[in-house]
């Protein structure tokens, strides 16, 4: 007896899906070109392109002044800044991350005690009125 074996159908899936994919593609950039409008165009382009040059002119200037320009001079200003920065001490910081020991040993000793009888509870805030 000769076993028959089943032919895959995956590549016959694959070559469906992808022409279905490309029909929907050329159906849409034909209704694209018959029906599409013209985009529009910002009529404040040319007032924002005059703002952009003249800020990245700005911006030239100023590294100029800086002495940025030169790839030796800035490789010098940035050293010695990080040089300082390294030389500074950290802050202490309010974030607290969690999962950390800080955040563990705060869950471990528990809320502040709530405010004594004499103390007014504070107000919730009210929304604004339109």
């Amino acid at each position: 007896m000769s076993t028959s074996e089943i032919p895959s159908k995956s590549s016959a899936s694959f070559l469906w899906v992808s022409g279905a994919f490309v029909g929907f593609a050329a159906l849409f950039f034909l209704v694209q070109a018959l029906f599409g409008k013209a985009p529009v165009t910002d009529p404040r382009s040319p007032d924002r392109l005059a703002i952009k040059d003249e800020v990245q002119a700005e911006q030239n200037a100023l590294i100029a002044k800086m002495g940025l320009i030169d790839e030796t001079k800035k490789a010098a200003i940035f050293a010695k800044a990080a040089a300082e920065l390294k030389t500074r001490k950290a802050a202490k910081s309010a974030f607290v991350v969690p999962g950390s020991p800080t955040q563990l040993k705060q869950m471990a000793e528990g809320a502040p005690p709530p405010p004594a009888d004499g103390a007014p509870a504070a107000a919730p805030v009210a929304p604004a009125k339109p």
